[in-house]
């Protein structure tokens, strides 16, 4: 099971990983040696969370039941698709020696694939994320038989011990 707080927490993680590498690129001159571990580590951060929404999130979202959050998680799911691509273009085009010769490029592209990453997390946060509370909420809820109302939620909150 995947906690939405664990998403979250992943969401904010990428937020600041993402905000360290605009002040890179908008406040220095080059790349200095702390930039390729920000950078690795961004990158396995949202492949693992990008795994986690792809494997949990939209598969639970788009089965429940509710033809309005259906869609929702769908065009989620078929914009965050244009996302990645384009952040595994940027990835995969900027190799530290390009990023060397080539910090101005670097730089604009480092900017316009932040951006967009931190107004998807930001989305997410707002309008998606709601939406598991809810449906996980309906499905908890007692049935007028007094039964559960559907089968265990995949995402929950996390319970402090």
């Amino acid at each position: 099971m995947i906690a939405r707080a664990e998403l979250s927490a992943e969401h904010a993680e990428l937020d600041q990983l993402a905000e360290q590498l605009i002040t890179q690129v908008t406040q220095s001159g080059g790349p200095d040696t702390r930039m390729a571990s920000m950078r690795w580590r961004l990158n396995h951060v949202l492949m693992v969370h990008l795994a986690k929404e792809d494997r949990h999130v939209y598969p639970r979202l788009q089965s429940c039941g509710e033809a309005r959050v259906e869609a929702m998680a769908t065009r989620f799911a078929d914009e965050m698709g244009g996302l990645a691509q384009a952040y595994l273009a940027y990835a995969s085009d900027w190799t530290a020696q390009k990023i060397a010769e080539d910090w101005p490029g670097y730089a604009t592209a480092t900017l316009g694939v932040m951006r967009a990453l931190r107004t998807r997390i930001r989305r997410e946060e707002r309008d998606l994320y709601p939406m598991i509370d809810r449906v996980d909420s309906r499905l908890a809820a007692p049935a007028d038989d007094g039964t559960i109302g559907g089968p265990q939620p995949i995402i929950r909150a996390s319970i402090a011990p």
